[in-house]
């Protein structure tokens, strides 16, 4: 994304048209505000705004938009969104414009990508190449970023400074996406107030996923059928003092969690629409989990509720119930 930075810092004018396409919303949102600070500046900055919704009919009247004179202002901004659902009229439309700015107008080309070829014909490239030509590309996908790197530049710009123990959690729970990244840090930002340092501590006071890591690691030597690695994982959980009761809450939440992404992929939705809640990296490692070892959904409810059942009307030992229920799931797989 190695446009933004000079939007962000730069004092002169942007190009005449920028295109600015990626599936990372957060680069995304960053790139958008800052082309709006340089280029919309005084009292009538909102009418020299104009934004558009590309599979609107309407998007076609960007031209007039563009080619109107800005209110008290050096140029206009003119924002295309979701260029990703253009129709033909209009990337032609864009093409021709990209071809010929005008020069008291600033054109944003926004979304997740450039629509696919049709009739044989890529306009998405044209207009890619196009721009390159005449105004600046801004690859929002997010190849390339070190997210260590990321998140210490955010936590700067929220006026926070961040430990190193604390930014490699912050990284390994997000799992590589830098839209939940950056919300982790700014959690933890307002967490430690202004000027303050985001420590360890802080992360796992006010991120979950961090406080949840070790019963994560239990939970994934279930599914994957791994008995020495969930036994350990168990134990040293019990030798850290966490409480058999809770630890059987945080299993049962989890492996909630497991079988809705099993459900999600035999659906065929979004994870999210799915009710899935949980870190992008830690999503993707279940996936490939359940996909290579199918969950059996009654065995787990059924597992869960003898357990429970165990846990309060019996005499034996809390913990012995938890290793039970453990090697249970462990020899239903």
């Amino acid at each position: 994304m190695s446009g933004t930075a000079t939007l962000r810092e730069g004092t002169g004018s942007p190009a005449d048209v920028i295109l600015a396409v990626g599936g990372v919303g957060v680069l995304a949102r960053d790139a958008e505000a800052a082309v709006r600070a340089q280029v919309l500046e005084g009292p009538f900055a909102s009418l020299n705004h104009a934004v558009f919704t590309a599979g609107e009919e309407a998007a076609l009247g960007f031209r007039e938009a563009a080619r109107t004179q800005p209110m008290m202002a050096a140029r206009r901004l003119i924002e295309i969104r979701q260029v990703q659902e253009a129709n033909a009229a209009l990337l032609d439309a864009i093409l021709a414009y990209v071809q010929a700015p005008c020069p008291t107008a600033v054109l944003l080309l926004c979304g997740e990508r450039l629509p696919a070829a049709t009739g044989g014909v890529d306009r998405g490239a044209r207009i890619r190449n196009a721009v390159k030509k005449t105004g600046m590309v801004l690859d929002l996908d997010g190849e390339g970023t070190d997210p260590r790197a990321f998140a210490a530049e955010r936590a700067r710009a929220l006026g926070v400074s961040v430990e190193r123990a604390a930014l490699a959690s912050l990284v390994e729970v997000s799992g590589g996406d830098l839209g939940a990244l950056a919300a982790d840090v700014e959690t933890c930002a307002q967490y430690a107030g202004p000027g303050g340092t985001i420590d360890a501590a802080a992360v796992a006071a006010v991120c979950p996923w961090v406080a949840e890591a070790s019963v994560w690691a239990l939970t994934d030597a279930i599914v994957g059928r791994d008995a020495d690695a969930a036994l350990a994982s168990l134990h040293r959980l019990l030798e850290d003092g966490e409480a058999p009761h809770k630890i059987l809450g945080s299993i049962a939440w989890q492996l909630r969690q497991t079988l809705l992404v099993q459900d999600a992929l035999r659906r065929g939705i979004p994870e999210r629409e799915a009710g899935i809640r949980m870190p992008p990296g830690k999503v993707r490692a279940i996936r490939d989990a359940v996909q290579a070892r199918p969950q059996s959904p009654s065995q787990v409810l059924e597992a869960l509720a003898r357990v429970n059942h165990r846990m309060n009307s019996s005499r034996a030992g809390d913990r012995r119930q938890v290793e039970a229920f453990v090697l249970q799931l462990l020899s239903d797989g």
